[in-house]
């Protein structure tokens, strides 16, 4: 993936861009696996081997996440089982992330905050997301969906059966007239990550340290 990171720009930009690098489609496959459409590795160690086949949400959000800190710099310092221990809290799989998620997990690291408001988050944020179907979803905000100054909908990029894999969609609130969505209000969590810990170095830098 080849994304530049700007540091001078707001939080969400290179997030996105990440989240865009990866194609569209793919399968999507949840079963006993990582979910990850890449490998992931910290400290010389994989974090996260690639799923074999398709991707599901967590695996593609801690993805789109963990290139983002790396840019970032964000991760010097961590250890491998720090970062574990994050990638467990990411998708749920420790007790005290079951709700939350990313939310708790960013800020668990050090390398980011939960955002309390929907009317705060921007494109970028990372949603852990409930439904009054008791389903959950972990995606990357595109925007939100706004009718007469009300938050109605979400727009996301994450990977789900309706886009075969990986892909955009919008959901929309249980409590929005016309039964179009199942989106719980009371249980949606955001997480962002800190801007960069030090400037990028200059483009002329960058290519002489290839």
């Amino acid at each position: 993936m080849a994304v530049a990171s700007d540091p001078s720009e707001p939080a969400g930009p290179l997030e996105l861009a990440v989240a865009k690098s990866f194609k569209d489609g793919g399968g999507y496959l949840w079963k006993d696996s990582t979910g990850s459409p890449i490998e992931i590795r910290h400290d010389g160690q994989v974090v996260l081997a690639k799923q074999p086949q398709g991707t599901y949400c967590s695996g593609f959000t801690f993805a789109v996440a963990m290139e983002t800190a790396r840019r970032r710099d964000l991760l010097q310092g961590k250890s491998f089982d720090e970062v574990k221990r994050f990638q467990k809290q990411w998708y749920g799989a420790v007790p005290e992330a079951a709700e939350k998620q990313c939310a708790l997990a960013v800020e668990r690291l050090g390398i980011g905050t939960q955002v309390k408001s929907l009317a705060e988050a921007r494109p970028g944020d990372f949603l852990q997301l409930w439904r009054t179907n008791k389903s959950g979803h972990s995606v990357v905000l595109l925007k939100l969906i706004r009718e007469r100054d009300q938050i109605v909908g979400i727009r996301y990029r994450s990977t789900q059966k309706s886009t075969d894999g990986i892909g955009d969609r919008t959901e929309y609130f249980a409590d929005v007239p016309g039964d179009r969505g199942k989106l719980d209000r009371q249980r949606i969590y955001i997480a962002r990550l800190h801007q960069p810990t030090r400037p990028a170095p200059p483009a002329d830098a960058q290519k002489a340290a290839k």
